[in-house]
Order: structure tokens, then sequence, then C-alpha cells
């Protein structure tokens, strides 16, 4: 039998050599497999299957569907708001002109009622006024009534007589009552019927 190279014949040191460097490889070895089963070890829990990775990328590709059609349904949206805030602008702009015509309005009606209020007091007063002088005894009236009134009263009915439109405007009942020369109609009837 041929003898392998390193060794030999009969001597035992050159066994022994080999062994020892047999021992080396054997030891190398055995580290290389180590540090391969580190490095499967690292990969098994870095790396997924490629069931696995298969199964994500397709429940990506459906997010993304799915991420694409909300963004079209935010879009409609959207616009549908703007739609609606520019009517909210246009309603509130016109609801500011109908406050304001409304305030305008109302202060007008307020400052004529005033002024209608302020002529029925004044009427008031011409009446309350007008009540004193016919109220109380004969000889009291020829006290208080001024000689032109009195005169005119006394006037016979078939004198010429003044149109009221003759007459200023506040005036026009005193002065259709002073001229009408007619003394058996009560004062209320004359004050308030429309002067001839």
């Amino acid at each position: 039998m041929a003898t392998p190279v390193g060794w030999s014949q009969g001597g035992s040191g050159s066994v022994c050599l080999a062994f020892d460097q047999l021992r080396d490889v054997i030891e190398s070895q055995e580290e290389l497999i180590h540090q391969l089963r580190n490095v499967m070890i690292l990969q098994d829990e870095n790396f997924v299957s490629k069931e696995e990775f298969q199964a994500v990328e397709k429940k990506l590709v459906e997010e993304k569907a799915a991420h694409a059609k909300t963004k079209v349904l935010l879009a409609k949206e959207e616009e549908k708001l703007q739609f609606a805030l520019g009517e909210v602008e246009v309603l509130s702009k016109q609801l500011e002109k109908e406050k304001l015509a409304f305030e305008k309005a109302l202060s007008s009606v307020k400052s004529r009622a005033l002024q209608e209020s302020s002529k029925k007091d004044q009427l008031i007063t011409k009446c309350n006024g007008i009540t004193c002088l016919t109220s109380g005894s004969r000889s009291s009236k020829r006290t208080t009534w001024p000689k032109c009134w009195t005169r005119s009263i006394r006037k016979p009915r078939g004198h010429v007589r003044p149109r009221a439109a003759s007459v200023p405007g506040k005036n026009k009942m005193v002065a259709a009552f002073l001229l009408s020369g007619c003394n058996a109609q009560p004062l209320p009837s004359l004050l308030w019927r429309s002067p001839s």
C-alpha cells in the first residue's frame, strides 16, 4: 500500500504530524460550521418566508387601492364642502343686507310711531285745553274765552266762512269751530268731523 504524502514509513513522528494537521482542519471546519449556523439563525430571524412576503405585498396593494378610492372620495367631499361654504358666504351676505334693511325699516317705523305719538299728545293737550274752556259756569267762560272767540261764535250762520284749506294745518279744527257759527252742535262733533 502506498504511503500518503507527508507520511513516512515507520516513523511515529510523521503520523502525529498528520493527525495534528487533520485535527486542525476538522477544528477549522467545525468553526466554519458554527459560524454558518449563526448566520442561518440570523437569517431566520431577519427574513420572512416567500409566502408571508407575498401575503404582505398583496395586502399592501389592496391598501393602496383603498387609499386611492378614499382620496377620490375625499376630493369629491372637499368640492362639495367648498360649494357649501360658498353658499353659506352668499347667504350670510344676503342675511346681512336683509338685517340692515330690516333695522332701517324698524328705525323708520319707530321714528314714525314717535311722531304720531307726539301728534296724538299734542291733540290731546289741545282737546284738554278746549274742554277746560268749555266747562264751568257761564261767567267763568266769559272770563276765560277771548273776546274774538265769543264774537266769532255769536256771528250769524249766514256769514261767509273761509275754507279749511286756507287755514294752517294745526289750527284747522279750531278754525272750523270758530268759523262755523253753529252753537247748536256739541263740541266733539265739531272737532272730529272733517271741516268743510
